[in-house]
């Protein structure tokens, strides 16, 4: 783009095996009214044809850029990645299916510029398929405003009202992006990362629709598997290694707030409120989803102490630590269910299995 004056924006496209979508991607930040964008395509080691595409773009357009790695590393690194990538003082990570309209940018960035205390300004959205078929808009209500200097109340108005990608994909203050934690391996990461976002600044948004998401949202258990760990890196959600709190997503994404929020860069007294808060909001919000995944991960306890007692040494120590954190995850939520009868057992199990492969 030629040279100008406005604040620079980084464009931080993430993609793995885009190639059907990837060229709409770059055409729609191309078509953007803001001045100044630096767009860098991270690849995440796609075997189709999206570096040749995109390498056909950066060869054209002295602001783009690509990076590609070597293997897939996962999206949610990948993602991460583009929050991370340049230095300017905003930045805008994005997927390589949705579409924004041409003014996306100048819209939201005006009120940045407006509001030096704002974090992140987001747009309207609407949901399109095939060759541009509308199929809905998201509600007004979806749309954030965490607004006013208490960082506690912002953090809530997020918890409270985030529901949808349009409210996360917009554009960030490089400085307080700095701030945040890493993107979790959980379920509901993106709700832990906005909400952290609102202590250390505004989230506001401009009604207009103009974003415009691709096919709409997946099913949440599907997401909950694939932002484990274990899948990140290619492994089965379901390995016996792996972490099974993929299973109650309701759950790990209202305790992923608790997380975050334990080390968040606030003091003592708004990260005890914020713990508090986080159980009082998400109750108040999904209650019988939390019961219900709550009650299924019960029924299931039985097999998964069985899992248990067939192993030995480390393997045995590393499942049980994996059903107490599902259990605590659980019992935080919801204090009125409790394990102690399973947690007594399966730490006796795991003990007992682990002096046996010592020969104890």
């Amino acid at each position: 783009m030629a040279a100008s004056t406005a604040p620079a924006v980084d464009v931080n496209l993430f993609v793995f095996n885009g190639e059907k979508t990837i060229a709409d991607a770059i055409e729609c930040i191309a078509a953007q009214t803001w001045p100044n964008l630096r767009l860098t395509v991270i690849d995440n080691g796609s075997t189709d044809r999206t570096t040749d595409i995109v390498a056909g773009y950066a060869r054209r357009l002295d602001w783009v850029r690509l990076t590609a790695s070597r293997v897939n590393t996962g999206a949610v690194l990948n993602c991460q990645r583009a929050f991370w990538h340049g230095d300017a003082d905003f930045v805008m990570p994005k997927t390589a299916d949705d579409i924004l309209a041409p003014d996306f940018v100048e819209r939201v960035m005006a009120v940045l510029l407006a509001h030096p205390d704002c974090a992140m300004c987001h747009a309207g959205g609407l949901v399109f398929s095939g060759a541009g078929t509308v199929h809905h808009v998201y509600p007004e209500a979806h749309r954030l405003a965490a607004v006013g200097p208490d960082p506690v109340d912002r953090a809530v108005h997020v918890m409270t009202r985030y529901t949808s990608a349009p409210s996360f994909w917009g554009i960030y203050r490089r400085d307080a992006v700095n701030r945040l934690s890493r993107i979790p391996y959980r379920a509901g990461w993106d709700h832990a990362v906005l909400a952290e976002l609102a202590l250390y600044g505004e989230i506001r948004h401009v009604p207009e629709l103009l974003f415009w998401r691709r096919d709409g949202g997946k099913d949440v258990g599907i997401l909950a598997r694939s932002c484990t760990a274990s899948a990140q890196r290619g492994l089965a959600a379901d390995d016996a290694l792996a972490d099974l709190r993929w299973t109650t997503p309701l759950i790990t994404t209202a305790y992923a707030h608790i997380e975050v929020f334990a080390l968040a860069r606030v003091d003592e007294a708004a990260r005890r409120r914020l713990l508090q808060d986080a159980r009082r909001v998400f109750r108040g919000r999904w209650l019988p989803g939390l019961r219900q995944e709550a009650a299924a991960f019960r029924s299931a306890l039985p097999d998964r102490i069985a899992r248990l007692a067939a192993e030995d040494g480390v393997p045995a120590m590393w499942m049980a630590r994996h059903l107490a954190d599902a259990m605590t995850a659980i019992e935080t939520m919801l204090p009125e269910v409790a394990f102690t009868a399973e947690r007594l057992e399966i730490a006796m199990l795991a003990a007992h299995r682990a002096r046996m492969a010592c020969g104890g």
